[in-house]
């Protein structure tokens, strides 16, 4: 809405707030669709040429406002995952590096009982 507009509107204090509700309360009610096709077919005739403008503007900024709010979620959601990714890599990796740990000593252990029972560590019970 211009500046004149909100003076018009303003002067006339409860009366035009009143009146503007229930203007936008009625474009509500057609839908912006059709307050869009009026506007074109009539808009140097409509008296409400500029309140219909400024209520479709009202409309395209509040389109506006809740795809960045969308785009703003989707990209907290990415950086999300893409965290839980990393952590999930670096307990992977903690993982790995405790299964390697135990299979060395797994390994130790199969070869220290291997050579006593070949008796190849016989020498040390002497």
């Amino acid at each position: 809405m211009s500046e004149n507009e909100n003076e018009h509107e303003h002067e006339g204090g409860g009366d035009a707030a009143a009146a503007r509700e229930a203007r936008y309360r009625r474009y509500e009610a057609a839908g912006e669709t059709s307050v869009r096709a009026d506007l074109d077919e009539s808009a140097d005739a409509d008296p409400e040429a500029p309140f219909k403008r400024a209520w479709l503007r009202g409309k395209d900024a509040t389109r506006q406002d809740e795809q960045f709010r969308a785009m703003f979620a989707s990209v907290n959601s990415a950086n999300d995952a893409a965290q839980l990714a990393r952590d999930s890599a670096q307990a992977s990796r903690r993982s790995a590096f405790w299964t390697m740990i135990a299979a060395l000593a797994a390994t130790t252990g199969v070869i220290v009982n291997a050579a006593i029972a070949l008796g190849w560590l016989d020498w040390l019970r002497r």
